[in-house]
């Protein structure tokens, strides 16, 4: 039996969770390419850091693979949750936008509270946002209360 009330809270945590697998998604392929790097440009002893460090490539690559999956599950279902109406090319852009906005969240925390880079997180939030609704086929806005109204039932929700 749906909990209708738990329905909302559902699509909020399958947007925070995709969100997080994405970002977390960008972090392994980065200690991918700085493992691979290392190798091409002599970095590592080959004599006695090869095999670990092939051991760990192979290790990203497949935790890659199971983020990606991850993440288009979440995705897969938070489209379904909605009906199947919004506009699924509209994904790889949700997909892109919600790591923009992660990343760039990320570089205000660790700013000591610039007010340039909150300002251009807020910005990317609402282009996620925008694209997001797109999405899901509810009422397209850029407005984060706007869309948190939207998926706790507000108009345009299904």
């Amino acid at each position: 039996m749906e909990n209708k009330h738990s329905t909302d809270g559902i699509a909020e945590d399958l947007i925070r969770s995709f969100v997080q697998i994405a970002s977390t998604e960008m972090h392994a392929k980065t200690l991918l390419e700085k493992r691979v790097s290392e190798l091409e440009n002599g970095l590592i002893d080959l004599e006695t850091d090869l095999e670990t460090q092939l051991q760990k490539i192979t290790e990203y690559k497949e935790e890659i693979t199971t983020l990606a999956e991850l993440r288009r599950t979440d995705m897969l279902y938070l489209f379904d949750l909605y009906g199947s109406r919004g506009d699924k090319e509209k994904w790889c852009t949700v997909k892109h936008l919600s790591i923009a906005m992660m990343t760039a969240f990320e570089a205000w925390q660790a700013s000591n509270q610039d007010e340039a880079l909150l300002s251009a997180a807020l910005a990317k939030n609402k282009l996620f946002i925008k694209a997001l609704t797109q999405f899901l086929g509810v009422e397209v806005t850029e407005c984060a209360a706007c869309f948190a109204d939207i998926i706790k039932g507000g108009k345009n929700n299904g």
